[in-house]
Order: structure tokens, then sequence, then C-alpha cells
């Protein structure tokens, strides 16, 4: 087991268009990513290969903006990669397969996920590719957004696309309202434990039903309405889904405050 704290894993650069190659040093592969592969170690760290557009998309971004606790905080840039620190509890998905998490932690992961992307925009970054596969879970149990190898900045086209669940008009420019789109997807997942559609494996039969806008039925989970506004386009800007999500909580707070009768 890697020790937790404070081991890195490195972006290593492969030059030209995305290759899967296992860097030197590596003893077993671990996954595939949207823009790489990752690997592990001989000593449990993690290294990720990527293409030298993807890396040098990441730089720019995390040199664009401030820290932020609700973006993976980049411990260092150097010419050939960034270091990050490594998060042993891995995604949020992932982490939901094997532990049991109440209603206050998921509310903590939907309001991590929603300031994180107002974040974003607010430095006129879109990530196109929100996911829970794109957050990582913190020791403290919080929730941060990563993998911005691909995502739009200024004028730059996004090298990647949505998770295929989590994708509307693919066809369309990556913008702020696809990323909202797509931030409902993990709002719905972290709410009930699994994806929109994830009953259907036939992806082409969940773009038809998302082009005939027929979305999952979102009255089980605790904010089906702001999922709902998420999947019909109703929130142009987060500070909109912030202003519902503070109502939500409000409302369920003065819900469970106990009413004296006199």
């Amino acid at each position: 087991m890697p020790n937790k704290k404070n081991t890195p894993y490195y972006l290593y650069i492969i030059n030209g268009d995305p290759l899967l190659i296992e860097p030197d040093g590596v003893a077993s592969f671990i996954a595939l990513g949207a823009t790489g592969a990752v690997f592990q170690d001989n000593n449990g760290q993690h290294i990720e290969s990527i293409s030298e557009l993807c890396i040098d998309r990441e730089k720019f971004i995390y040199q664009t903006l401030p820290k932020s606790p609700y973006i993976l905080d980049c411990l260092d840039i150097e010419a050939k990669g960034l270091r990050f620190q490594y998060y042993q509890l891995g995604n949020p998905r992932d982490y939901l397969q094997s532990n049991e998490i109440d209603d206050n932690i998921r509310d903590r992961w939907i309001r991590n996920a929603i300031d994180a992307v107002a974040f974003l925009h607010a430095y006129g970054v879109i990530h196109a590719d929100i996911s829970p596969r794109n957050f990582l879970v913190a020791d403290d149990l919080w929730i941060k957004l990563c993998g911005f190898a691909g995502s739009v900045i200024g004028d730059l086209q996004p090298l990647v696309e949505d998770e295929e669940w989590y994708r509307i008009s693919p066809l369309s420019p990556r913008t702020s309202k696809t990323d909202l789109f797509a931030l409902g997807c993990p709002i719905y997942e972290i709410s009930t434990g699994s994806r929109p559609y994830d009953e259907i494996k036939d992806i082409d039969e969940v773009k038809s039903l998302y082009s005939a806008r027929i979305f999952p039925d979102a009255d089980g989970p605790k904010h089906q309405s702001i999922i709902y506004k998420f999947w019909t386009s109703q929130y142009s800007e987060p500070s909109q889904l912030r202003r519902d999500f503070s109502r939500n909580e409000s409302s369920e707070r003065c819900q469970e405050t106990p009413v004296t009768l006199w």
C-alpha cells in the first residue's frame, strides 16, 4: 500500500500523439484514462503517461488558476510534467462502490463539485469532462476536481469529450452549459450510487433518450429539482445552482428543527 502522505505521482511526456507505453520503472498497469494511461512503479507511486499536447494544456491551466480548496493542488510544475499528491481513496465512483456514506457527506461532495465548477468558470475554464472519475476523495472526505489535460481555456479547443453517459449534444462546442449538464450527472450519481441510465448498456439508446429530452426518474434523489434543472438546461451559470442548493439545505434544516408547542 503506498504511503498516503505526500506521495506524488508524475506526469511523463510522450512526444507526439497519445501513445500507450510503459515509462521506466513501471511495475504494473492500473488504468487507461481519457488523455493517458496510469501505471504503478516499484515504490508504489503513480505514473501517468500523457501526450505533450495534453500536458502543455494542463500546465497552462494550472498556471492560470489560483489555488482553490476545490481543485486538486499542483505541488510543482516542472519541465517534464506536473507533481501532485497521491490520494489513496480514489474517486467518488469507486469509493461509493465499497463504502457507505451519510447524507451529510453526500451533500458535502455535491457542494464541493458545484463550487469547483463555479471556480473554473469564473476563470474562463471549461472542464469538458465532468465526471466522478475526475474528482478525488481526500482523507478528510472532501472531493477535489482534477483532470484538466483536455479542458478548454480561451480560444483553445477541448482535447477530450465528456463521459458517454454524461454527454449531451456530442457535436456541439463544449461550453459552460455542457459542463453544467454534465455536472447534473455526478450529482445524480452521488445521490443514488449509480450513473444515469446505468442499467442501459447501449450508449446509442442513452444518446437517443437524451436527444429526446427523456431523462432518468429523478423522484428518488434528495436534490431532484436541481438535477432536473441541470438536465433541462435551466441553469446558465453556477451562481443559480448555488442558490438553489443553499435553499434545499436551508429547507431541510428547517424541517429537522423541532417545534415546541406551548
